[in-house]
């Protein structure tokens, strides 16, 4: 199979994966009633997609988990929360991911806080209501607890799929410009780092 082929192939995976969970998402009750607090299983996708494609494959899969999600709860006013919220949790899942010296867990975690974090601080402006922040601590301990679920799931996943290698970040080696080589060593060295944990 092709480079190219695997890479369309895995978006597919992509796409019934966050359609899959964000309907499981919005089924399953969370027994904390706090606006916010979410399971974040949609983030498993863009987790995955992050360490086996790349920055720019997990972008795009951030995107179609946001639209996914504000189809799935029929609501198009969350697509405002769940966009912060998302966009927020990327930047800093970007920004550990390419620190490079954190594990795949310790990365959801900080999406994940990121994530209540946006959504909160959108809840505020909207509301006009700073009280709201009252909320944070318990949103804060909701977030390391479904962060480490999800990046223990996305790490057992990625255990069980081939790695890109050489187009794990969707670029060919000779794509130019210092930015997308380096990405692509990073692609490249996460996608041979979660290969080399396999049993």
């Amino acid at each position: 199979m092709s480079g190219k082929t695997k890479q369309l192939a895995y978006i597919a995976l992509f796409a019934a994966l966050t359609l899959v969970l964000g309907y499981l998402e919005a089924t399953i009750p969370v027994p904390i009633a706090i606006p916010g607090v979410k399971l974040g299983l949609a983030n498993i996708a863009v987790l995955i997609a992050l360490y086996l494609m790349g920055p720019r494959w997990a972008f795009a899969v951030m995107l179609l988990k946001v639209g996914v999600t504000s189809l799935i709860i029929g609501a198009p006013s969350m697509a405002v929360y769940s966009l912060a919220g998302s966009a927020l949790a990327y930047l800093g899942m970007y920004a550990a991911w390419r620190f490079g010296r954190l594990s795949l867990v310790a990365v959801s975690v900080i999406a994940a806080l990121l994530h209540n974090m946006g959504q909160l601080c959108v809840a505020v402006a909207i509301m006009q209501t700073p009280a709201l922040f009252v909320n944070l601590p318990a949103m804060v301990i909701a977030a390391c607890i479904t962060g480490i679920a999800t990046g223990t799931i996305a790490f057992g996943v990625l255990r069980a799929l081939p790695p890109l290698q050489a187009t794990a970040s969707g670029r060919s080696k000779t794509a130019p410009g210092d930015r997308s080589k380096t990405a692509d060593r990073l692609a490249n060295r996460h996608a041979a780092a979660i290969a080399a944990k396999r049993s």
